[in-house]
């Protein structure tokens, strides 16, 4: 290292705060007394903005010409810490700059692009890095979510069996199948269960149904009585299939009229086209090899069953993108055509292009393969999607169950859990631990039978909690080519929890590898996920010798809405200080609209209209703390829920309205944003948890100031705008959240102390 830091002096390279610690601290001697690393790494990282200035400012230029990159940004890139934090506000280019730095690693640097891996924390931010990176960057870089990385990891850990990764099917197939079997022919069982999961007397698990259930000797025997009834109700069958056709294939997570969850819309058209036509088929039915050196299981969209005959179809609904992109999505699809030519199945490709119509086509490559179309009734399909929902009556307690189920994996104590559990119970009052023990013995009852079927087979299934819990348990033992990298970029680390910080810290480790996170400690709102804020405030202690930078320009707020909220999220001084700044001005971005006890919501349609007549072309992004005042909103018949968070206006049609929680809106930008829900319930830090949900609940930090996180939530709200913020306020100022008279001395102190 001494070898190491001497020829970083002789060639005037950035010299890394870790490397210059190790030096000061062992070899001090072979340092100038009047050495200063950071003025030092200043200036060379200023002599590399002047040398690399040509290349920064053309980054962009063939994919987007309005994207350039400022100082901080690019100071962020240049710098090769071993270890750094980029402290991004809200609205200034991270996914710009985490992008620019995985392309400076390549082109400059010359890093090998399979040596860089890049994680998030949702499949809707990987494709964002996916589309920034594979698509405009043409770098195959390494792209996963953690429960990916867990996963591959997983397969290497168990490679002597067929590793698998359970969804919502396979969930609902599994309690399904324990209710049917374990719980409903026992009536003693239903009626305890009924019994001990009360709240005012109700029992809140199922609905009315069961009250009945002592008329039926099995589940399926209600089912079928419920869709007679059911059908009898129905006036035009025809027009309430396809209007619950649409809703499923349109929805935020596709569905077929099978209830199963697919990928697209277009798997979606298919597999209803299959189903209606009494074709029999298995979506993504595991294939009986395996592909990618005998560790990934290979499942094709569809397999079809017919007259002996196996054929398989596989959906490229990206092949829009041209060969010359270098892009995953391209790559499988080759590998997929390849794979079948070798093994001579018979294979239908179904690859979309704009205009064609998949149905017809999947029509004529059927007919080539003689399989008949035999369409069903209306009654028939009728029938599928009341069959789809088993779960209707009993659904809230399969949610239970999986909550309970997911605090305990979830918990790094999971081992424990029975003895957590018991040592709780005895801690309680004795009218209380009969009932205790009664509601734990349902809970833990499932939970073995669920890990008995993911488990307990040929093959394993996965779920979440145990992609990184097993990750974490094994990684020391993995050593393979494949997971070795050079560079580990962290996307969003204001989330990161225990289980994602340790799997992380674990792989730079084994590898050596050089760490870049991410992130806003101003945006920090998942503690409920498991998110710990720690990992941000104090960085430079999970990462010793950690160097922090800061981007300060942000693009989208005005710079009085800038500094509103700068002021106000900064009341908890633990907040790492930012000097954000803006070219844009607004004199008046927080716009207070008063309303009348009971009238919120009347005033939210009249603030929509107000904004629209203003501003027409602009969008609106509807916000509150909960899903339960988002649903409120169409209680008022002029508003429907649509497809997604997409809200219609009756009369309106123009009118292109989102509505969502704080939460999801997270990373996301609207022109004009309305808060709903300021009422003296936010913020509210007393949560009614069942007792085991609270017992085995992630511990919030104790960051010694009230409402820390609800403040941060608040903030997002905020920030989510190009242009104006309307907060809906109760005109008593008794029903108002305390934030609401805070915010406003805010405005009022920096509006004093600009003039």
């Amino acid at each position: 290292m001494i070898e190491e830091f001497q020829n970083k002096i002789r060639n005037n390279e950035y010299i890394s705060q870790r490397l210059y610690l190790y030096i000061s601290k062992f070899y001090p001697n072979i340092i100038n007394k009047d050495f200063n690393i950071d003025v030092y790494n200043e200036k060379i990282l200023e002599a590399n903005m002047n040398k690399y200035a040509n290349y920064f400012d053309n980054m962009f230029k063939n994919i987007d010409e309005n994207i350039t990159l400022d100082k901080d940004q690019i100071k962020a890139i240049l710098a090769d810490e071993d270890y750094s934090l980029v402290l991004a506000g809200a609205g200034t280019g991270k996914t710009t700059t985490l992008a620019a730095k995985v392309k400076y690693l390549v082109d400059i640097k010359k890093v090998d692009p399979s040596k860089i891996l890049i994680m998030s924390y949702t499949k809707k931010a990987t494709q964002e890095l996916e589309k920034r990176i594979f698509l405009d960057f043409s770098i195959p870089a390494k792209i996963l979510t953690f429960h990916s990385l867990g996963y591959l990891y997983i397969r290497h850990i168990f490679n002597d069996r067929k590793c698998l990764v359970v969804d919502d099917n396979l969930k609902n197939q599994i309690f399904l199948q324990y209710f049917k079997d374990e719980i409903f022919p026992n009536k003693n069982k239903v009626k305890e269960i009924l019994d001990i999961f009360k709240i005012n007397n109700n029992s809140v698990f199922f609905n009315h149904f069961i009250n009945n259930y002592m008329n039926y000797n099995k589940y399926e025997d209600y089912l079928e009585k419920y869709k007679q009834d059911k059908l009898l109700e129905v006036e035009d069958i025809e027009k309430i299939v396809n209007d619950k056709i649409d809703v499923l294939i349109n929805a935020e997570e596709p569905r077929t009229i099978k209830n199963e969850f697919v990928k697209s819309k277009g798997e979606a058209i298919i597999a209803n086209f299959l189903f209606c036509n009494n074709i029999e088929y298995h979506y993504e039915k595991v294939y009986s090899e395996l592909m990618d050196n005998n560790y990934t299981p290979y499942r094709p969209d569809f397999t079809i069953f017919y007259a002996g005959e196996t054929i398989y179809i596989e959906y490229f609904g990206l092949s829009t993108y041209t060969e010359d992109k270098l892009n995953r999505y391209q790559k499988i699809k080759q590998i997929k055509e390849n794979y079948h030519r070798k093994h001579h199945t018979k294979f239908i490709k179904l690859d979309y292009q704009k205009n064609e119509n998949i149905i017809e086509n999947l029509k004529s490559q059927l007919k080539e393969f003689n399989i008949p179309l035999k369409p069903k009734t209306y009654k028939e399909i009728y029938f599928q999607l009341l069959d789809n929902n088993p779960l209707s009556q009993i659904f809230i307690y399969k949610n239970f169950l999986y909550n309970m189920i997911e605090r305990i994996k979830c918990n790094p104590n999971r081992n424990k859990y029975l003895e957590i559990v018991n040592n709780y119970i005895k801690s309680k009052p004795e009218n209380l631990r009969k009932n205790f023990y009664r509601q734990f013995s349902y809970i833990n009852e499932f939970y073995l039978y669920y890990q008995k079927k993911l488990y307990g087979g040929i093959d394993y299934y996965f779920d979440f909690s145990d992609m990184l819990y097993y990750a974490n348990s094994y990684i020391k033992s993995v050593n393979l080519k494949q997971l070795e990298f050079d560079y580990i970029l962290i996307d969003e680390y204001q989330d990161i929890s225990q289980e994602k910080y340790k799997l992380t810290k674990e792989i730079a480790n084994k590898n050596n590898a050089k760490l870049i996170a991410f992130g806003d400690d101003w945006q920090s709102i998942f503690s409920f996920t498991g998110s710990k804020i720690k990992y941000i405030y104090d960085f430079n202690k999970y990462y010793q010798g950690a160097k922090l930078f800061k981007i300060n320009h942000t693009y989208r707020n005005s710079q009085e809405l800038i500094n509103y909220t700068g002021k106000f999220i900064m009341k908890n001084n633990k907040q790492i200080k930012k000097d954000l700044y803006s070219y844009k001005n607004n004199n008046d971005p927080i716009k207070f609209v008063l309303f009348k006890e009971d009238e919120e919501y009347l005033k939210l349609k009249e603030t929509i209209l107000n904004i629209h007549k203003e501003h027409p072309e602009h969008n609106i992004l509807v916000l509150a703390r909960t899903n339960k005042m988002i649903k409120k909103c169409y209680d008022d018949p002029d508003l429907i829920d649509s497809i997604g968070t997409k809200v219609k206006f009756i009369g309106y049609d123009d009118l292109d309205i989102d509505a969502m929680t704080i939460h999801k809106s997270k990373g996301l930008t609207s022109d004009e944003v309305i808060i709903i829900g300021l009422n003296q319930n936010f913020p509210n830090d007393n949560y009614n948890d069942f007792w085991f949900d609270y017992l085995f609940k992630f511990t919030l930090e104790n960051e010694n100031y009230p409402y820390a996180e609800e403040r941060r939530i608040f903030y997002v709200a905020l920030t989510r705008t190009k242009n104006n913020v309307y907060l809906l306020v109760n005109e008593n100022p008794l029903h108002r959240s305390f934030f609401i008279s805070e915010l406003y001395r805010c405005i009022k102190e920096v509006n004093i102390s600009n003039n």
